[in-house]
């Protein structure tokens, strides 16, 4: 079977983790840091806090911005839940917006259109996902934000090393999250990340990661109601030399994707997403034309490949279904991505020969 995804855990990286496994010093600590110190030097946004997912990460944004019961925020109805759910958790109101059809993000102007409808003017954040790597055009919408005293934050978890707007995701936003699950490319087991220019922004989510605790006076305080979301050591020792060889996965899944366009661009049956060179290619999803999703899905795992659905439409969701209404005419564009695209495989041990093998097979399968 060629994986859909495989994680690049080399000999290094788990010698590196065993090392803290046998320091003894398994909770947050040190490699936390150092693992923290490592994003911000690849990303350039200078405050991290790392935590114990991505979901984590999104939930601690949302306090840390103060964003709770009865705000309403805007979120992509094409994502993982995962997104949602934070707000859910604040006890926020989702407000869902459709997705461009190539690019599978939303765009300044549904985000516009969104907040001036009635529902949309007293919006309290804004939940940007670059949905598999692809860069939301963050510089606009923020400006969009601002203008109207609203909160950003970028759900980043596909997107360590994409490129919005000239900067990594954290630059325009008020905090941007990312996930270290293994089906990223970069994976501590389960992990995320908070980054954000604002200093106190990311203090304040390190102490709430950390059930709220300030040291003071030489002794520990408890100044929030925090949480356990801290990530542990050994977690981040697993993922500090899988950052410093980082640059070359991007250039590797960026060539793997050149011969994906190369071989499928003439199929009629295959429509292939919106490229962009500030994509970092998380992952590579392509829409089956015709309703044959489930079909050509079936037929490639026969044929030995790994294929999967890509995000899901929030919409056609039972959950958000019961509490806000909606259903699957109320996003079109995100219910037809999540009816018809079918993720391919895309990861750095991919050989030429696999590669070939998954595009002769799609083609086959689809017809031309």
């Amino acid at each position: 079977m060629i994986r859909l995804a495989v994680p690049d855990i080399r000999d290094e990286d788990i010698a590196r983790m065993v090392e803290v496994v046998k320091s003894g010093q398994l909770v947050q600590g040190k490699a936390v840091e150092e693992f923290e110190a490592a994003l911000v030097e690849f990303s350039g946004i200078p405050h991290c806090a790392a935590v114990s997912s991505g979901t984590s990460a999104l939930h601690l944004a949302l306090l840390a911005l103060g964003i709770g019961p009865g705000d309403k925020v805007l979120v992509p109805a094409f994502t993982y839940p995962a997104t949602a759910n934070a707000v859910e958790l604040v006890g926020g109101k989702v407000l869902l917006c459709d997705v461009d059809p190539q690019s599978y993000v939303v765009t300044p102007q549904a985000v516009e259109k969104v907040l001036a409808s009635p529902e949309g003017r007293d919006i309290k954040a804004i939940m940007l996902v670059h949905e598999f790597g692809f860069p939301v055009e963050v510089k606009r919408i923020a400006e969009l934000a601002a203008s109207r005293g609203i909160k950003v934050i970028e759900d980043a978890a596909c997107a360590l090393g994409t490129v919005a707007d000239g900067f990594h995701p954290g630059y325009y936003s008020d905090m941007a999250c990312f996930s270290f699950h293994p089906r990223k490319a970069i994976t501590t087991g389960e992990g995320g990340a908070m980054m954000s220019r604002n200093a106190e922004l990311v203090t304040l989510s390190k102490r709430l990661r950390n059930h709220g605790t300030q040291p003071a006076n030489g002794r520990m305080d408890f100044t929030e109601a925090g949480l356990n979301y801290r990530l542990t050591n050994f977690q981040a020792a697993l993922g500090i030399n899988q950052i410093a060889r980082f640059a070359q996965e991007l250039d590797s899944r960026k060539e793997m994707v050149k011969t994906y366009f190369a071989r499928l661009a003439g199929n009629a049956q295959v429509e292939l997403p919106q490229d962009n060179a500030g994509h970092s290619w998380q992952s590579f999803m392509v829409v089956i034309r015709g309703g044959a999703r489930e079909r050509v899905k079936a037929a490639m795992v026969d044929l030995g490949i790994e294929v999967n659905l890509g995000a899901h439409a929030l919409n056609c969701l039972t959950y958000f279904q019961r509490k806000y209404g909606v259903d699957a005419a109320s996003c079109p564009v995100s219910t037809m991505l999540y009816q018809d695209g079918l993720v391919l495989p895309l990861r750095s041990m991919l050989t030429p020969d696999e590669l070939l093998f998954i595009c002769d097979s799609l083609e086959k399968v689809v017809g031309p």
